[in-house]
């Protein structure tokens, strides 16, 4: 496109459509802007979200420890007979929109049922470890979420860098070299005009 600027009709018509032109790349290129600006604010609440994530995998730690003093104590084939009551919860992979943009989220569809664990130690251990694994599945839907704002936040500063440096200069110069030789066409125009009034 940048080439073929420089070979466009020097007339009255070529120049609207430039004008034309450059103004719809900068509205374009404002809306990207406005767009940058929505997509950082977004990226910075949640990475103000993120700062528990520490305290998150904290919490998990303390729970998996738990369970392994359980398990050193009572044994290996007490643990795994009372561990196996618990019926595991439904997780699902989906696609939400977040600013737009598209992200993939695991969302628990249905919780785990602890109901079959009478033994009140391991019923309070196994339900603190779900409690931190939960906690921890939504740290890492705001990180996916974070990363994938992150991608399209590149994607925008590359395309406005691109019109700011490239397009919209050369669009600019060529309006410009254009004006110039449509005024000198019509002062000669004029000026012929003139000379043969005067004849």
């Amino acid at each position: 496109m940048f080439s073929q600027l420089r070979f466009l009709p020097a007339s009255r018509g070529t120049l609207i459509r430039l004008r034309e032109q450059l103004g719809l790349v900068e509205r374009g290129k404002n809306v990207l802007e406005m767009r940058r600006d929505q997509l950082v604010k977004e990226i910075f609440l949640l990475m103000d979200e993120l700062k528990y994530r520490a305290r998150a995998e904290h919490e998990y730690l303390r729970a998996i420890r738990s369970l392994d003093r359980i398990r050193s104590l009572r044994g290996e084939h007490d643990f795994i007979s009372k561990t196996n009551l618990v019926k595991p919860p439904k997780l699902r992979t989906l696609l939400e929109s977040v600013q737009g943009v598209p992200v993939p989220k695991v969302k628990v569809v249905s919780e785990p049922d602890f109901s079959r664990i009478i033994d009140p130690e391991y019923k309070r251990a196994i339900v603190t470890l779900w409690e931190a694994i939960r906690e921890m599945i939504e740290i890492a839907n705001k990180e996916m979420s974070v990363e994938r704002l992150c991608r399209q936040l590149q994607y925008i500063n590359r395309v406005v860098n691109s019109l700011d440096k490239n397009l919209i200069p050369k669009l600019r110069e060529a309006i410009s070299r254009i004006e110039e030789k449509v005024s000198e066409e019509e002062i000669e125009e004029f000026v012929r005009i003139k000379i043969i009034g005067e004849k």
